[in-house]
């Protein structure tokens, strides 16, 4: 399966020893958060790559970010608005990868995937393998509620801005030249409302699952019906 930049960057949340570029604090405040409906439901990036949004309450999303037919990353987010730019502030929360030695089947698929409960998207202490720290992705909306993008860190950009003595932020750095940011929310906040476009990647599309269907199942209403049918019969009447 191909994998882009910003799932790469998702797998590597995972792991401590591979951070990018987090914070030890949220990137909000509370009175920044905006929870959209619409994102609710299954996402598609890729053909076999796959992200659904649930609702857990009090302006929380559960992000599931399925990797295969028979491997899931589990996200809690907050969608947040400052300076009229939209942002998902992001911690993991667990995993479910295949058994060892398991048999997979065919027709086993992200359908018959185990539905995970919202305690799936509680962050556990007990777990030490999973990194806590917030991510961060610039998230941008358009007209069609069916689409919308995201991209992470320009990967350069936070670690050329630390060696230029730029970051204005607390942070620290490790020996492999890795960002941690150590800023306390308020400071963080003012921060993010000021970041540049070339802070981040190039935007990852991600399309409404269904959207596709919907689109194809109205296609002949919109070419016309077809002759005799009820619909063409009512309008010869009426005219």
């Amino acid at each position: 399966m191909k994998m882009r930049l910003l799932w790469v960057m998702v797998l590597a949340a995972a792991i401590p020893g591979r951070i990018l570029a987090q914070s030890i604090h949220p990137f909000f405040k509370e009175d920044d958060t905006v929870f959209k409906p619409e994102l609710l439901g299954k996402w598609t990036l890729e053909k076999d790559v796959m992200v659904e949004f649930r609702d857990l309450g009090e302006k929380t999303y559960g992000i599931t970010f399925h990797a295969d037919n028979n491997s899931a990353f589990y996200f809690r987010a907050h969608l947040f608005c400052v300076n009229d730019k939209y942002f998902l502030d992001g911690q993991v929360a667990g995993m479910k990868l295949p058994e060892d030695g398991g048999e997979k089947s065919p027709e086993a698929g992200i359908a018959q995937m185990q539905e995970p409960s919202n305690k799936d998207f509680m962050p556990d202490r007990s777990d030490f393998l999973l990194n806590r720290s917030h991510g961060l992705l610039r998230v941008s909306f358009g007209a069609n509620p069916d689409e919308f993008t995201m991209s992470t860190w320009e990967e350069s950009w936070l670690p050329k801005m630390a060696e230029l003595d730029k970051l204005t932020v607390a942070h620290t750095k490790d020996e492999m030249g890795r960002v941690l940011l150590t800023a306390e929310t308020d400071e963080l906040r003012e921060w993010v409302r000021e970041l540049p476009a070339e802070a981040f990647d190039k935007p990852e599309h991600l399309q409404r699952a269904e959207a596709g269907k919907s689109a194809r199942a109205e296609e002949p209403e919109k070419s016309g019906p077809p002759t005799g049918s009820k619909r063409a019969t009512r309008s010869a009447t009426l005219s």
